[in-house]
């Protein structure tokens, strides 16, 4: 078969009856000859099958029903499908896996041996911040220079196909390079003998169930974005449910090759959670650590001027809090901490960037109070880049008091700005700003967090010093951080 035609088969193209031709595109994938058997199907490509593939093996048993069943298998049926090869011979297992397909999805099948990339939530998300902020800055810079396939599971979490234009413009933040790496094909997506990378974390139930799947059986370098720990270590902080899921979630990490974590801290969390797997028996995962980057994008003086009119902000002084408002980033200390500061006659803007999140009632019905005494408070979700990073610039300095973070990108961006911040005193985020520009309190004490702001807002020599210790901040890039995490996917 001449090349063009055994693309035409891996593409699901020509005209073979659908489980024939899901048979070939699996066998073909271990077996390349495999493509050529056009004139054998039903038993005697069953039969072709099972003399070719050889001895029962579990990555295959999984290669096979995933095609055949256009979709990734659970666990069980891996093992039992493996089991009954090693008893039975190939041959009868999979002729009943053949006759008991169930309902298919996506326009054919595919076994993606290249880089495969999970981009589901950020492709969805509208949020600009976090997790979000990390997959679309390295995404773009790796869509730039390798070859990437984008794929996005189905809202059941049962089926992985490419991603969509729409999913892929959200995460590729220049569009001239969302051409390079968009798919149309509809195909079931089927990782084998590639890569696969988790930029994002996964708490859906399917999804991470399958994603597992895929790291143990499926002869792929996995990867994944480490950015804490948070919803074991202080799960009082995490949504309901969010513990039991973030667990389910650190199984399927344990299956994969490698853990990188954003940060010392995080990298404590994780090394931690590995050295407990051993009591199941397990490896884990490589955990080597990439510390994120404190890069500012450039806006211009035009842009920042535009957005401050459109936003009311001029002769204001604005004090900027970036996060989203779950308990976490502790946004109830910091608007009582902002409103000691109003009773005491100090004018400010609290100007919030950050979407809704579960655990907020509390939070906006504070802003509703606060607002009716005349407070100013803008509250701004799903804007632009260009509006968090003006706002970086316009503000006097900015407030990120979590109480537990994995890194606190709105840290470093901030001081990467010149702007002074205001965050917790432990952990990742003390080790970001302490001596480069940040001022340290306690973020479960709203009165240390009132005072500190209090100076921030009064202290001109304050503020000056501050913007020369940020002026001392290391400042790699998000070139140095896409380099270098490639390099981890590649080894």
């Amino acid at each position: 078969m001449s090349p063009t035609a055994l693309d035409r088969v891996k593409a699901g193209q020509v005209g073979l009856a659908a489980p024939d031709h899901a048979l070939r595109v699996a066998v073909a994938a271990v077996v390349p000859d495999a493509a050529d058997w056009s004139t054998l199907s039903g038993w005697r490509l069953v039969e072709a099958a099972s003399l070719a593939l050889g001895e029962a093996d579990e990555s295959l048993s999984y290669l096979l029903i995933a095609c055949i069943q256009h979709g990734i298998p659970a666990e069980r049926d891996i093992v039992e499908f493996t089991r009954r090869w090693r008893l039975e011979g190939l041959a009868k297992p999979l002729q009943e896996l053949r006759r008991s397909r169930r309902a298919l999805v996506g326009g054919g099948v595919r076994v993606e041996s290249g880089t495969v990339v999970d981009i589901t939530d950020t492709g969805r998300s509208r949020f600009t911040t976090g997790i979000q902020r990390v997959a679309r800055e390295t995404l773009t810079r790796w869509a730039d220079e390798h070859d990437i396939v984008p794929v996005s599971w189905t809202a059941t979490g049962d089926h992985l196909l490419d991603s969509k234009p729409a999913e892929i413009a959200r995460a590729i933040l220049d569009p001239k390079l969302r051409s390079r790496v968009a798919r149309v094909s509809g195909d079931v997506v089927i990782p084998f003998g590639g890569r696969l990378v988790l930029p994002e974390i996964s708490v859906a139930r399917a999804r991470t169930d399958h994603l597992r799947v895929i790291a143990r059986f499926a002869r792929v370098r996995s990867v994944a974005i480490g950015y804490d720990c948070i919803p074991v270590t202080t799960a009082e902080t995490s949504g309901p449910g969010m513990p039991g899921a973030f667990s389910k979630y650190l199984a399927a990490l344990a299956e994969f090759s490698a853990v990188v974590p954003i940060s010392s801290a995080s990298t404590i969390e994780y090394s931690g959670w590995k050295s407990m797997l051993i009591g199941a028996g397990l490896a884990g995962p490589e955990v080597r650590e990439i510390a994120l980057p404190s890069e500012a994008s450039e806006v211009s003086d035009e842009v920042i001027a535009t957005i401050s009119s459109q936003l009311s902000l001029d002769g204001s002084t604005v004090v900027l809090a970036v996060g989203s408002h779950e308990p976490r980033k502790n946004h109830l200390n910091l608007l009582l901490a902002a409103e000691l500061n109003w009773r005491q006659g100090r004018e400010f803007t609290l100007a919030m960037v950050g979407g809704n999140a579960w655990g907020d009632s509390e939070f906006q019905k504070f802003v509703k109070e606060l607002r009716r005494k005349g407070r100013s408070i803008k509250l701004l979700s799903g804007v632009d880049d260009s509006v968090v990073w003006s706002l970086y610039r316009i503000a006097r300095f900015s407030v990120f008091c979590s109480v537990n973070e994995g890194f606190g990108l709105p840290v470093v961006e901030s001081l990467a700005s010149g702007t002074p911040v205001l965050t917790s005193d432990f952990g990742s985020m003390r080790e970001l700003g302490e001596g480069f520009g940040g001022v340290l309190a306690d973020p479960h004490d709203a009165r240390a967090m009132a005072a500190s702001i209090g100076d921030l807002l009064t202290d001109d020599s304050l503020i000056l010093r501050l913007k020369a210790e940020a002026h001392g901040l290391e400042r790699p890039t998000w070139g140095d951080y896409a380099t270098a995490l490639w390099e981890t996917v590649e080894r």
